[in-house]
């Protein structure tokens, strides 16, 4: 079962949460909130809000679901189990509002988010978009109740401003932070809306391609004028083996055949995975000729002791690595 608000700290509705349930939904729609402090307080400002369990909430049976008395940052570790639950009990296309704390800024409404008896967890715009967002949820609304008021210099008159408030550069400047989503319509729009929270590497394929004599085919990127390995990124729905055959090819005019994965390398900057291959050329060896010459102004067969010393240091471990460790998996 969730904690109360009880449970933990005195629940106090921020004036600012309220201002913006108010303004976000009709007073024809059903609300539904687990909150009593925050069905109070609706109910001063004339709103019929009916008062709930959450866990006992039938699948699929909510219009409007209210978790504006900071539910999420009360629930700790738990949050994101509780967005699940709003997600069950919400009807497709269904309405969840959730406020949170923010752990930037702090009121007299906002104890402190570590440590402490109230354990409250903290979360910054981007996160609480993240939360829902991995849920399926598709965030309409996001906005820091207060923050051009404290900007203008009324930090205790935290006025709701629904133009300024709702403005990126000022979504982490108020003490919470307000999200309406909508729940997904369908399983396939859950799906896409999951996976955009996803993180996106690009993925590159390159060949250590070695002849009967050991030498290894090198190039010369002119882009970013270096030696390096033939290699390049692998294009959508490619087969990555494929895509390091087709660099090479491209790169050098060799038709290599590449085999063995000899490591994995990734790095952050920027955000790819570089899939290192086994390689020998698929015919006796040629004269390498770039193809793409645009991209590679020469390509050689050298000696390992030379190519490890004209290749880029990057590079040069990539190499090193996969001869004295292959298979493995670094981060450079």
């Amino acid at each position: 079962m969730w904690p109360a608000p009880a449970d933990r700290v005195p629940a106090i509705v921020a004036p600012g949460v309220l201002a913006v349930t108010l303004a976000a939904f009709d007073p024809a729609q059903h609300l539904l909130t687990p909150s009593t402090a925050f069905a109070a307080a609706l109910g001063e400002a004339g709103r019929t809000v009916r008062i709930i369990e959450l866990e006992i909430q039938p699948d699929g049976s909510a219009e409007v679901l209210l978790l504006g008395d900071d539910e999420l940052s009360r629930a700790g570790d738990h949050a994101e189990g509780l967005i699940a639950e709003a997600a069950r009990a919400l009807r497709p296309g269904g309405t969840l509002l959730t406020s949170v704390r923010n752990p930037l800024v702090v009121d007299s409404c906002s104890p402190t988010l570590t440590g402490g008896p109230a354990r409250l967890r903290g979360f910054r715009s981007a996160q609480l978009e993240g939360a829902l967002t991995n849920r399926g949820f598709v965030v309409e609304l996001l906005a820091a109740p207060g923050a051009a008021a404290r900007l203008a210099g009324s930090p205790d008159n935290p006025v709701y401003h629904p133009t300024l408030d709702r403005s990126p550069g000022l979504l982490d400047a108020a003490p919470r932070v307000v999200a309406v989503a909508r729940a997904p319509v369908s399983p396939s729009e859950r799906s896409a809306q999951f996976l955009r929270t996803l993180p996106r590497k690009v993925v590159a394929a390159a060949v250590l391609c070695r002849d009967e004599g050991g030498r290894v085919l090198v190039v010369y990127d002119a882009f970013r004028r270096h030696w390096t390995i033939p290699g390049g990124v692998v294009d959508r729905e490619e087969n990555p083996i494929l895509a390091a055959e087709r660099e090479a090819w491209e790169e050098t005019g060799v038709r290599v055949r590449a085999g063995t994965l000899l490591g994995v390398f990734a790095s952050s900057w920027p955000e790819r995975v570089i899939l290192v291959y086994e390689a020998a050329p698929a015919e006796p060896t040629p004269a390498p000729r770039p193809v793409h010459a645009h991209e590679v102004t020469e390509a050689a067969w050298v000696d390992l002791s030379e190519a490890l010393r004209r290749v880029a240091p990057h590079v040069r471990e990539q190499i090193e690595r996969c001869l004295a460790e292959p298979g493995g998996t670094w981060t450079q």
